[in-house]
């Protein structure tokens, strides 16, 4: 779909689902590298816990927390369908320390905004669609770093605004995320 202290909220959120995904010998496969628009992005963090494990990647010569995007795949063998991670995945979020500005939900995808409550500050909009794959369910994420352009003129204009700067990204990114959970199901 979904922290620990060095990180923000947010990103412990995100590494969280990595570490689910990928730190325990048991867990499920999660990819090993990825390319996103053309770059091989490099693995920033990896957790595997009992039957979820999760990976992140971002671009080379960035660094969590402040990376301008995270692509995270979260694999799950403990929940029976996309729609289950998915929910797991919001909760997971919804605890967080984030300051949430902005929530679209469906049973199986989600655009979320805001903001780390834990220094650095990083403002973000973040898709995810997961699914049900071949024996697993699996999520795929997009987080972006918001410039302060944007987050002012959305903050100030409300959830109109967010509506059309998630139906945007939907638009740009959706096939990119379905690609993702391709390959994840392809790998197995």
């Amino acid at each position: 779909m979904s922290r620990f202290a060095s990180f923000s909220a947010r990103r412990r959120v995100l590494a969280a689902l990595v570490v689910t995904t990928l730190g325990c010998s048991r867990g499920p496969k999660v990819p090993r590298q990825l390319t996103f628009e053309g770059a091989r992005l490099t693995q920033a963090a990896t957790r595997s816990k009992g039957g979820i494990s999760s990976v992140v990647f971002i671009r080379p010569g960035e660094t969590l927390p402040t990376a301008s995007v995270e692509v995270g795949v979260l694999v799950s063998r403990e929940h029976a369908s996309g729609a289950a991670l998915s929910q797991w995945l919001l909760a997971q979020y919804r605890s967080s320390p984030t300051n949430r500005w902005y929530e679209a939900t469906t049973a199986d995808e989600a655009c979320k905004v805001g903001i780390p409550a834990i220094p650095p500050p990083r403002p973000f909009l973040a898709l995810h669609i997961c699914r049900g794959l071949k024996g697993v369910a699996a999520c795929a994420e997009i987080d972006e770093r918001l410039d302060e352009a944007v987050m002012s003129r959305c903050l100030n204009r409300g959830s109109d605004c967010w509506d059309e700067m998630c139906a945007q990204r939907w638009s740009s990114r959706r096939a990119t995320l379905e690609a993702l959970l391709k390959d994840v199901e392809n790998s197995r």
